[in-house]
């Protein structure tokens, strides 16, 4: 993917994101291509986190920025990146694997490919949100909304389109119910080692206290 190529790509996804995935696919990229474009996007992203929550720090108390986890791992770029590159890969799992399992045609590397330039895409968004914190600060607040819709709808595209399905209501309810069982899982691993506020390691309901 070369540079030219970059901005018609981006252009190509909001307009028509079905033809965009297909054109990804059909670059046939290697598997080390893919590898290298996920870490460079994660890397970028985690950096923009980074400058936003400095952007952000004189409007927030020290407290808050303590009791706000987003806040902390944004202020450790190198964990947020390993964190979102775990997420995206995953996902890419995810993906990959629920679609076969209803009969879908992708494969890893494909659901790979195009959950990075989800990633990409939403990288977009974040820059676009610190240029709007310097010039028009309610439109920042907005890129959060629109970065929402556009994982969202990307998603269900991309899945669909990855799997030659024919219903995207299937999709959506396919990817509902999956993200919603990781999330279940997620939790439950989280309650487990201590992680979730207010419930530290053995604490879980129902264990014994000492």
């Amino acid at each position: 993917m070369t540079a030219e190529t970059l901005p018609s790509l981006i252009m190509l996804t909001l307009r028509s994101p079905a033809e965009a995935a297909r054109a990804l696919i059909a670059r046939n990229l290697p598997m080390n291509t893919r590898w290298m474009a996920l870490i460079v996007a994660v890397s970028l992203s985690a950096l923009m986190n980074w400058v936003l929550t400095r952007m952000l720090a004189p409007e927030v108390s020290p407290e808050a920025a303590a009791a706000s986890p987003m806040m902390t791992l944004s202020s450790q770029p190198l964990l947020l990146a390993a964190m979102q590159f775990g997420a995206v890969v995953t996902t890419a799992a995810l993906m990959d694997g629920v679609g076969r399992v209803f009969g879908g045609r992708g494969n890893f590397a494909d659901a790979l490919l195009l959950v990075t330039w989800i990633e990409v895409m939403l990288l977009v968004v974040q820059i676009l949100q610190v240029v709007f914190l310097m010039i028009l600060p309610p439109l920042a607040a907005l890129m959060g909304l629109i970065a929402l819709v556009l994982f969202v709808g990307l998603t269900v595209i991309f899945t669909k389109t990855l799997h030659g399905f024919e219903s995207t209501l299937k999709v959506v309810f396919g990817v509902l119910m999956t993200a919603i069982a990781a999330v279940f899982v997620l939790s439950f691993i989280a309650a487990a080692f201590g992680v979730l506020p207010g419930m530290p390691n053995g604490a879980m309901p129902g264990a014994p206290q000492p």
